[in-house]
């Protein structure tokens, strides 16, 4: 058994202080939380019912063993009084980062670790809240936009994905995400594992349902019909590689794509041309060189306005592109 004396306990006391002064304050949080999280898991009862056992058999010693719990239980209590002090003169600045944000610019893509160790992928005008400390009792993320998690298996912490009124649940798994307020639907294409999606009907009542690898999943979020397909899903996670692709995809949504990937304002001049639907492939391409074969692969004229710095607010203008129906020569 180790004993604790006075010089052991001081020594712990100024160890852990000179420890905590160099961890920046997110740090701090998150440390708090796993202690938090692992004093939660000690079984009291049954540690207090050894000790009086122990106690009940050696009288002659209960006065020692009574001072050796104490000292313990001060140990225990320690990190978390130690840090409520450290942190007691800027409690508000530290309430102020409990909640994390990170947001992906127009026309960027994003790829963070989360502090369980999963793996995210951003799309172009997404963004995602967590609290800190991440890793508690359940694992709680809320998106919006579009993102492909590879989320860390822990069974004890459940993972959540909150877009909304839906909600996605998993323990370990791959799956994409497409969820920006803007859209009328929201989309799951599940890779790997298991989720359970949930949302509530037009009766007001919540509804859970189960997905499969490969299970691709469609809910219209106005008359909240669902739809789930299984179908080859690799489509849908090319974007994480900068990979562009249009499957019998309507104009309309063409740009808002390129709107989101490359940071312009898209006009369609000519109503005729939303109905046009484009298949084609582009992988790491210019929005120049996307906007020319586009042209050339459709009866489509395209005109690109750069954008230009605005001298008054000193910030660089949204490029233009204006799509209108491509007028055929007179013979």
């Amino acid at each position: 058994m180790k004993i604790y004396n006075k010089n052991n306990i001081k020594h712990s006391i100024f160890d852990f202080i000179e420890q905590r002064k160099s961890l920046s304050d997110t740090d701090k949080i998150e440390k708090s939380g796993y202690l938090i999280y692992d004093i939660k898991s000690v079984n009291v009862d049954s540690a207090f019912n050894k000790v009086y056992s122990r106690i009940n058999k050696s009288n002659t010693n209960s006065t020692k063993i009574i001072t050796w719990i104490t000292r313990i239980a001060a140990i225990f209590a320690l990190p978390l009084l130690v840090y409520n002090i450290l942190n007691y003169s800027s409690d508000k600045r530290e309430n102020s980062i409990t909640m994390q944000e990170i947001s992906c610019p127009i026309g960027m893509k994003s790829h963070i670790i989360l502090p369980d160790g999963t793996d995210v992928w951003l799309n172009s005008g997404s963004k995602i809240n967590y609290k800190l400390p991440f890793v508690r009792e359940t694992r709680k993320l809320t998106l919006s936009g579009e993102a492909f998690l590879h989320v860390k298996k822990n069974e004890s912490s459940p993972f959540l994905v909150n877009s909304g009124e839906e909600q996605i649940e998993v323990l370990g798994t791959q799956f994409n995400v497409k969820a920006y307020p803007e859209d009328n639907q929201i989309e799951v294409a599940l890779k790997e594992g298991s989720v359970k999606f949930c949302f509530t009907n037009s009766s007001g009542k919540k509804v859970f349902t189960r997905l499969k690898p490969n299970n691709y999943l469609v809910l219209n979020r106005s008359d909240k019909k669902l739809s789930i397909e299984n179908k080859e899903l690799d489509n849908y996670m090319l974007w994480t590689k900068n990979i562009l692709i249009f499957n019998n995809t309507p104009m309309l949504e063409v740009a808002k794509t390129l709107e989101r990937w490359y940071g312009v304002t898209v006009i369609i001049k000519d109503d005729e041309i939303k109905n046009y639907k484009f298949t084609t492939i582009f992988e790491n391409e210019t929005i120049s060189r996307i906007l020319e074969l586009l042209e050339l692969t459709s009866p489509i004229s395209i005109k690109y306005t750069r954008g230009k710095i605005n001298r008054t607010t000193n910030k660089l203008n949204k490029s233009i592109v204006t799509i209108s129906k491509k007028i055929t020569p007179m013979k």
